[in-house]
Formats: C-alpha cells, structure tokens, sequence
C-alpha cells in the first residue's frame, strides 16, 4: 500500500534529482515577506507543479496557502544540504525514505514538514522561519516544537513500540536580501550551525538503529570478554 504524501523519495538519489531545479534557478532563502515572494514567483512552473500535485493528492481538506509553496522551495533547499552532508558523512543515505508534506492518520488534519524513515527509525523534521522580532521568534520556536511534539506522538501511538520515532525542529533565517542584492552573511552561518545540530541528531539516532542490527549485537557480545 502506499503512503499518502505530497512527494516520497527513497534516498538521496531520488531527492536530489527533484530538488536540483533549485540549483539551477540558484533559489535563495530571501529575507522578503513571503507575499512579496509569492508575487515575484507567481510564475514559476515548478511551484505550479507542486500546488497541483498538493490539490490532485488531496493532502488536505484546507485551501492551500500560497506562502507555504515558497516556504516548501525554503525547506528543500535545507533538506538538500542536509542529505549532502549526512552523504558525506558515510551515512547509507540511500536507505532513507523522505516523505514531504506527510498528512497524519487520525491526525485532525495536520501535516508533518518532513519525515525521514530508517530502518525502525522515524525523524519528524518541522522547520519554521526565525522571525525578525527577538520574542516573536521564541514564540515560534515554541510553536514549531508542541506541533512537533504532538505530530510525533500520534506517530509513535499507531505504530510498533519497536518502531522509534522522535522528533526535531530547525528555525532557520533568511540567507538573502532581493532588494539591497546582498548576502545576509551572519544568516548564512546560523543556518550552516543549525544544519549541523540536525546532522548530528540523525546520525545518532540512526547510529542507534545500526547498533541494533544482530551482527552488530553479536559483535558487541565480544567486547565484554
């Protein structure tokens, strides 16, 4: 049977050849509200395709936001560098399974930013833009993290107790100003700091699930003599 998303994508391979349209149109996570983003790619065939895929899959009851497409250009872009590293890494990122925009069973209606499978392992992965206003942005983080939280938990209540799922939420910045055609620098390496953070959560957790495996037990049975 299966599984109802917006896009699945069995390893890094499938992943990257959907999301290399995003280098070559050298999408950047811009600092402008995201209206004006919509207004400026109200065009773009790709994020067209992506608003029909949603509709024609009936992800959801609810009207689809224009915003949350550019948002989906954002986040690719971060799921990209963090398949990259993970790769480099000497993670087996070919058993990875990324779900995109992944409508949760009895969930009211919710949907997960990303899930990443492995093995026994589910990762829900929610991302939210850092607002400018300091106390707004730590609202955001909060908000981002019950979802995450509650996503995760129902999750966790229709599978296996064998199966581990956890959860984690990267608030990201904007990395480029359109209008001054600057490169928002210190942006830049807040995200990269961020990028790493996640990249370590999931080698750990998968790390865990490598360890599980019967010839890694069998090896460990060596270790105590």
């Amino acid at each position: 049977m299966k599984i109802k998303s917006l896009f699945r994508f069995k390893g890094i391979k499938e992943f990257n050849t959907f999301s290399d349209y995003l280098e070559q149109i050298n999408w950047k996570i811009d600092k402008q509200l995201l209206k004006n983003r919509v207004a400026e790619h109200k065009n773009n065939q790709f994020i067209n395709e992506l608003k029909r895929k949603f509709i024609e899959k009936k992800i959801s009851i609810w009207p689809l936001k224009d915003e949350e497409t550019i948002t989906w250009l954002d986040t690719l872009l971060l799921m990209r560098r963090l398949m990259i590293e993970l790769f480099k890494k000497g993670i087996n990122t070919d058993q990875i399974t990324i779900l995109m925009e992944y409508p949760l069973v009895y969930g009211n209606y919710m949907r997960t930013d990303y899930l990443l499978v492995y093995e026994r392992l589910i990762i829900v992965l929610e991302f939210g833009m850092f607002n400018q206003d300091e106390r707004r942005s730590e609202e955001r983080y909060t908000k981002k993290l019950q979802e995450s939280i509650n996503h995760r938990q129902i999750i966790a209540n229709m599978v296996s107790k064998w199966i581990d799922v956890v959860n984690y939420v990267m608030i990201y910045k904007p990395e480029h100003d359109s209008n001054n055609n600057l490169i928002l620098t210190e942006n830049n390496d807040y995200n990269q700091g961020e990028i790493q953070n996640l990249i370590e959560f999931v080698i750990k957790n998968i790390r865990i699930q490598d360890n599980l495996t019967a010839i890694k037990q069998l090896e460990s049975i060596q270790d105590y003599n």
